[in-house]
């Protein structure tokens, strides 16, 4: 009897990732591909697709169910993707579109939110009701677990973290308005910030690698990048006085070298009383918590 397995589709700022995931949290295929800024719908399902197609080609798996991670605001409950500033992709029926190319049920989710849902399932907070998981990578986005469920607010708006501002006349963020965590504190942002101070263009992860090897630029903004980080997840905190703050994607690899800088924004900025005892942490999912997230979405309905 073939494995029963969920295909993953993490559709992402800059790439596209899926695999094939099975109950137990277990990523056992994948494949990747890059993505355009202006990808259209046509071509990103010939890729989703293609990739599906390729994964189960040698028929050892049984696929029961597709779950999609979706960049930007979403309806799951009707299969729609909203809207995403980054690619312009807006009112999108994924569900039905992609389902009838597949053949199977998908169920959708704002990526961040899966994320949240899978560090409940398989990471570190099955023994937490109460926390904030928050990507920082292309783009900067929140989701938010209470009482052990994650909450979308009255419009599917809320743990929208990367909209958060924390920089008065700061940078223009793609929603438009200034100075927020997106415009501030992800990678392009890292990007502007290191080409300020050194007039080198270098992406994110270069930047990070530099200031591992000890570059004192490189540091610094990264530095900074922890003290917007924290000084966000500390304006939550007096909010919601949550347990715990979970950070995932790409430029939280570099955790370790912002770790301080963002506890210290943290304290500064929170109601220090009720939220001494919060912990934040990076993500015990690694760089696969966003797949293990669609595979979560698609698990919950089975």
């Amino acid at each position: 009897m073939n494995k029963e397995v969920v295909f993953a589709v993490d559709i992402g700022g800059s790439k596209l990732m899926c695999g094939l995931v099975d109950r137990d949290g277990n990523v056992l295929k994948t494949e990747k591909c890059a993505l355009l800024k202006d990808i259209t719908i046509q071509k990103l399902e010939e890729l989703i697709v293609g990739m599906f197609e390729s994964l189960t080609s040698d028929g050892n798996y049984s696929v029961v169910s597709v779950g999609v991670n979706i960049p930007g605001l979403a309806d799951p409950q009707n299969g729609v993707w909203v809207y995403a500033c980054f690619s312009g992709i807006s009112n999108y029926k994924i569900s039905e579109s992609l389902g009838a190319k597949l053949h199977l049920p998908i169920y959708i989710e704002n990526d961040v939110n899966a994320c949240a849902l899978a560090e409940k399932v398989w990471g570190s907070c099955q023994d937490c009701n109460h926390y904030l998981w928050v990507t920082v990578s292309n783009g900067v986005g929140g989701g938010l677990v209470l009482n052990g469920e994650v909450y979308s607010g009255a419009f599917q708006g809320a743990g929208e973290f990367g909209h958060v501002v924390v920089e008065e006349n700061g940078p223009q963020c793609p929603c438009g308005h200034f100075g927020c965590m997106e415009a501030v504190a992800a990678g392009p942002a890292i990007s502007k910030r290191y080409f300020a101070l050194t007039r080198v263009e270098l992406p994110a992860v270069e930047i990070a690698k530099l200031a591992r090897d000890g570059d004192e630029i490189a540091l610094e903004v990264l530095k900074k990048t922890g003290e917007y980080i924290g000084k966000g997840l500390g304006k939550v905190a007096s909010i919601l006085n949550l347990e715990k703050y979970v950070l995932g994607g790409g430029v939280m690899q570099s955790f370790d070298l912002m770790q301080e800088s963002i506890v210290n924004a943290f304290k500064r900025e929170a109601f220090s009383s009720p939220n001494q005892c919060a912990k934040i942490c990076q993500t015990s999912l690694k760089y696969e918590a966003a797949l293990l997230g669609a595979a979560a979405i698609s698990f919950r309905h089975k």
